[in-house]
């Protein structure tokens, strides 16, 4: 049969590039700022994983800030965190409150109080409720005794500021063991950076000697049908997700777990979209050659190139994080800095909210998605299937050209359909550019499926540890 002689190379990927923007733009929806239309509008946007980034960012502080600190001087560090939405200005204040910096306090609470005035927004009754017991504290006073908790609005930022003697010395002491653990994981990370960087050097200059060979098998005619299978597991993808958080609210009306599990398998149901290529005539051999899905040069050689591989891929990442950061910044002047009252969760997955809602098993569901299910079905369509078709395609331009053209646009789609939003895209490039590489060096899929193992796996044990 020679159906896939004459794959549909250019509707496939039409197709991709119409879903790949779409998806990019549902995932800025959720970052566009609030604006208020008339006198009555409130400042109801609400951001729960920017107030979940907040809350780790001011545990680690407190954690590594020195006690011999000036006043005013804890206020210049923890800057970062006062911005975003009013609930996350509020637990600025709280902070600022709890470490006894109150002229700061107050200023920020001044500060909401005429940029609220300027965008034309007024407080909720709950925000305003929160921020009647704030300046009560600022000012010294004692809070009435029948009041709601700060720690029922403002979370961990609420509990701190609430705590007695006893309970704010245990917060303290778990924050600096938190701050110990994630210098020490820094200081192994690092070590591992240093070492990808000498590792990458190497392979750059193995690679302009001719010493460093693809692992890929040459140009064949069935390979641009992978355009195709990669827009239908594309599509099937998107709307398997959707069915699965349909299944979860229906079953269980929005149960964690459940909508866990059924994403879980969702994930897994869409490797049956490899399929489309034995339908249009490649056989399952041939499959698994061309997409990656095999030993390479053995189990144990091939998890060990993983390992290396996954070091020389932090310093791409370095430069892809730096990028991200320099996305945010932009972002922010021009959202007016601390004036606006959008979001800012932009860069953190939406997945973050499972892990600091979630029990014991959320947590391993979680890790199962991020550090299993994602590296297989993710490597398998990206780097088997659609990186094949690329490198097949642009092969008439020459090897250099052809693997730095398919490296990036892989890359790119990669990153563009996560949850994270476009600033991130960098970060999510680095990483992917790595991925890429790996696969182009070594041909079979198992060291990019335990870069991207590894890489999820270390980001998500880290943030259990931190949300504990």
């Amino acid at each position: 049969m020679n159906r896939h002689r004459t794959p549909f190379v250019k509707s496939a990927w039409a197709l991709i590039i119409v879903l790949t923007a779409g998806i990019a733009y549902l995932q800025t929806l959720s970052d566009a700022p609030i604006e208020g239309t008339d006198e009555t509008a409130t400042a109801s946007v609400e951001d729960p994983a920017g107030l979940v980034m907040a809350r780790i960012q001011a545990e680690i502080m407190l954690g590594i800030l020195p006690d011999d600190l000036k006043e005013g001087e804890v206020a210049e560090l923890t800057q970062a965190i006062n911005i975003g939405t009013v609930t996350q200005r509020q637990s600025f204040i709280a902070f600022m409150i709890a470490l006894g910096e109150t002229k700061e306090a107050e200023e920020t609470s001044r500060s909401l109080q005429e940029s609220l005035l300027k965008d034309g927004l007024t407080l909720t009754d709950s925000q305003s409720a929160v921020q009647e017991q704030l300046d009560i504290l600022i000012h010294g006073g004692s809070l009435p005794e029948d009041r709601e908790s700060l720690e029922t609005s403002l979370g961990w930022f609420g509990k701190l500021l609430e705590a007695n003697p006893t309970e704010r010395a245990a917060m303290e002491q778990k924050t600096k063991e938190k701050g110990s653990t994630l210098g020490k994981v820094a200081g192994v990370l690092f070590t591992l950076f240093a070492l990808g960087c000498i590792g990458l050097i190497i392979a750059v200059v193995f690679a302009f000697s001719g010493k460093l060979q693809s692992g890929l098998q040459s140009q064949q005619v069935q390979h641009g049908i992978y355009a195709e299978v990669f827009a239908v597991w594309l599509f099937g993808f998107v709307v398997l997700m959707q069915i699965s958080s349909i299944v979860a609210e229906l079953v269980s009306s929005g149960s964690l777990v459940v909508g866990m599990l059924c994403s879980l398998v969702a994930f897994f149901l869409s490797v049956v979209c490899l399929y489309w290529a034995r339908i249009r005539g490649v056989s399952w051999n041939q499959l698994k050659d061309d997409i990656g899905w095999t030993k390479g040069e053995g189990v144990l050689k091939e998890i060990l190139f993983g390992i290396a591989g996954y070091a020389m891929t932090l310093p791409i990442l370095g430069v892809g994080v730096l990028l991200t950061l320099l996305l945010i910044f932009i972002q922010t002047y021009f959202a007016g800095g601390s004036e606006s009252f959008g979001g800012s969760s932009s860069g953190a997955h939406p997945i973050i909210l499972q892990i600091a809602e979630g029990g014991t098993l959320i947590r391993v569901l979680v890790l199962l998605l991020a550090a299993v299910a994602a590296p297989i079905v993710e490597e398998t369509f990206f780097r088997g299937v659609l990186y094949r078709q690329l490198r097949s395609w642009s092969e008439r331009w020459g090897n250099a050209i052809s693997i730095l053209m398919s490296v990036a646009l892989v890359s790119f789609i990669f990153a563009a359909i996560h949850p994270q939003g476009w600033v991130a895209i960098p970060a999510l490039m680095g990483i992917a550019v790595g991925m890429n590489l790996m696969r182009e060096w070594r041909g079979s899929l198992l060291p990019s499926m335990l870069v991207h193992g590894i890489s999820n796996g270390i980001v998500t044990s880290v943030l259990f540890f931190l949300l504990s």
